[in-house]
């Protein structure tokens, strides 16, 4: 065994295939103590051979002999790391740490923990300590004993910018994806929180990602952000910005252009500029109001196939890129770049859209009250379903005030025809209070369905994620980032998957997501496709898709129904864009028009009148599909009804 060299140490979290050699000749000299156990390095790697027998349990052209006998060998390392690990001291914690390889730094720090090494250390040297030790403050929060110990001594570390500051907005103000377990000193009140947080806005450098977080924050009682607070961080924030005109951008770019096009809708890149192209001739000669209302379905595809608004931020995977630079607070409604870009161009549909409507004089709010009062009579036998809208000679601020209050009449109406089967103008003549969006039902039972069964979010992340590392094997290398992907592009066999997923692809062939023909791994295009559609937009709409799997699903209880006119992703755009009860960010164009509040300048109520007559147009979407599966259900029966 002394031809054996360890060109890079070992670790069981990341162990692809022929690791087991590496794992066979360390344990072969430890045996015959041919490793450093002076070396803390060695020490840790030791470890991770005993992690890998834990996590691997089946290994191609090994004996289950063999796999007993080798095992057997790491049954004593517990013991062994812990001997290592009481031979630290005070003197020597800093330079043991620094000696530690990185990828064993969050098993020296679990351990340091474990086996109470710190209580090595004295009061009176355990800040130098940490601050020699370069921790971050979740990993010097994240034992309770260990704050216990050193309570006032971690709370004087904690009122250090360095320390202090960067932890509470990230752990009071920054959403994240798990819970973080972490543990306050008694001694770190609310008042030396607030007190960081004041002393930073006052500051010379601020971090504008902070200033966002600080601005956007709901208040609590861990930490009380008042609206002083909030004025002062939007007021460095705009500094900072003003200052630093010279920073660097990625522009994405895009434009709308209506003219007489050869193709009805057609995408032109120019510059690396991505030009919409809708032709006038068809407007212009298509001018009855169905077909107008359409226009936004098959024109600007404001919808899928499923009638799900495509303008929500989406459920699926957002890009490594926008973790690193995207901040997310607490209670901020999650969207990344692509979601503001389509935001931006469904706006800009909507301008360009409307100002052809007005040179053929066309206004839209005469199509949307057409809708409403005529179109739902004639074709659903709906009636009193009014619906005020502005008069082209309105003034600007006058528009968007009737905007916003006809858009809680026709969500206060719809709910009421659901209730009741009808509307009674009479009646809602003494309805004072709006519904809350997410309560707005529909005149569907079995409208959208979502996961609840951990185990097929497990699925759809081992097919979809590219955190998941069953896209890989040795005959692709990294060519693919998820599962699907390879299996799409490769004839990949099971003997060609790495051996450490071999487990989780023969539970994927128990779930029956894939299955082995002519030794190819296929899969099943049904469920496969259901959950994608899971995975990316988070919810299905049932009754567009008539699926014997999905009925299954049902009646097993891994998926649940509700019966609302808006999905959950739907109903937290409309919040975002009309109120801030649900997110802190929100912006709150509705708000802004039925309370009485600061009126706006002009360009701001120019967007916000297009916003909300997009708004409008999406209800316009909704309640139609809605009404439209309601006859089909009443001819033919629904499909999902168990």
């Amino acid at each position: 065994m002394n031809d054996f060299e360890h060109k890079d140490y070992f670790n069981a979290r990341f162990c692809y295939r022929a690791d087991e050699q590496k794992v066979t000749a360390i344990l072969d000299s430890y045996v015959q103590n041919q490793i450093e156990l002076a070396d803390i390095n060695r020490v840790i790697e030791l470890y991770h051979t005993k992690l890998f027998f834990e996590k691997v349990t089946d290994i191609p052209d090994w004996s289950e002999e063999k796999y007993q006998r080798y095992k057997a060998k790491t049954l004593n390392l517990n013991t062994v790391v812990y001997e290592r690990f009481k031979q630290i001291t005070e003197e020597n914690v800093v330079d043991t740490f620094n000696n530690c390889y990185v990828g064993y730094w969050d098993d020296f720090i679990n351990f340091f923990y474990k086996f109470n090494i710190y209580k090595c250390i004295s009061k009176n040297r355990i800040c130098d300590v940490l601050k020699g030790l370069r921790w971050n403050t979740y990993n010097i929060l994240q034992d309770k004993s260990f704050v216990e110990y050193f309570d006032e001594e971690i709370t004087i570390l904690l009122e250090e910018q360095q320390y202090g500051l960067q932890f509470v907005v990230s752990y009071y103000l920054e959403e994240h994806d798990k819970k973080i377990q972490v543990y306050i000193p008694r001694h770190f009140t609310i008042e030396k929180r607030v007190k960081l947080i004041e002393d930073y806005l006052k500051s010379d450098d601020i971090n504008p990602n902070f200033m966002k977080l600080i601005l956007n924050a709901k208040y609590t009682k861990e930490l009380p952000i008042t609206p002083k607070m909030k004025k002062m961080a939007d007021k460095r924030n705009n500094e900072f910005w003003e200052n630093n005109k010279s920073a660097i951008f990625h522009n994405y770019g895009f434009g709308v252009t209506f003219g007489p096009f050869e193709n009805v809708k057609n995408i032109q890149i120019e510059n690396s500029k991505w030009i919409l192209e809708y032709d006038t001739g068809w407007v212009k000669d298509n001018t009855d109001y169905p077909t107008l209302l359409n226009n936004f379905i098959y024109l600007f595809e404001y919808i899928d196939s499923q009638a799900r608004l495509t303008c929500v931020s989406s459920h699926g995977e957002r890009h490594p890129l926008t973790e690193i630079f995207e901040v997310r607070g607490v209670g901020m409604y999650k969207k990344d770049v692509a979601f503001d870009m389509l935001e931006s161009l469904s706006d800009i549909q909507m301008r360009g859209y409307v100002e052809q409507l007005i040179k053929l004089d066309i206004n839209i709010e005469d199509i949307i009250k057409w809708f409403f009062e005529t179109y739902l009579l004639q074709e659903f036998d709906i009636k009193d379903y009014t619906c005020n809208m502005p008069n082209p000679a309105d003034s600007i601020l006058s528009k968007c005030k009737t905007l916003a209050s006809g858009i809680d009449g026709v969500l206060s109406k719809y709910k009421m025809l659901c209730d009741d089967g009808e509307i009674d103008l009479e009646l809602f003549k003494y309805i004072t209070d709006s519904p809350r969006i997410k309560d707005i039902p529909s005149r569907i039972k079995n409208k959208y369905c979502y996961v609840i069964n951990s185990e097929l979010i497990k699925e759809m992340n081992m097919f979809f994620s590219s955190q998941s590392m069953l896209g890989y094997t040795e005959k692709t290398k990294s060519k693919y980032d998820s599962l699907i992907k390879l299996i799409s592009n490769e004839d990949i066999k099971l003997s060609e998957c790495e051996p450490y997923n071999i487990a989780s692809l023969n539970w994927l062939i128990e779930k029956g997501s894939i299955y082995i023909e002519d030794n190819v791994i296929n899969y099943n295009k049904e469920r496969v496709f259901i959950l994608h559609e899971f995975y990316e937009k988070e919810v299905i709409s049932l009754q567009h898709i008539k699926s014997p799997l999905l009925k299954q699903l049902i009646k097993n209880g891994d998926i649940y129904v509700d019966d609302k006119l808006l999905s959950k992703p739907e109903y937290k755009y409309f919040d975002y864009i009309l109120n801030n009860s649900e997110f802190s960010d929100g912006k709150a164009i509705r708000n802004r028009y039925i309370h009485d509040s600061i009126v706006p300048d002009n360009n701001i109520m120019i967007a916000d009148y297009y916003t909300l007559l997009k708004i409008m147009i999406l209800l316009i979407i909704k309640i139609n599909d809605d009404c439209c599966i309601y006859d089909e259900i009443k001819e033919g029966g629904d499909y999902y009804e168990l």
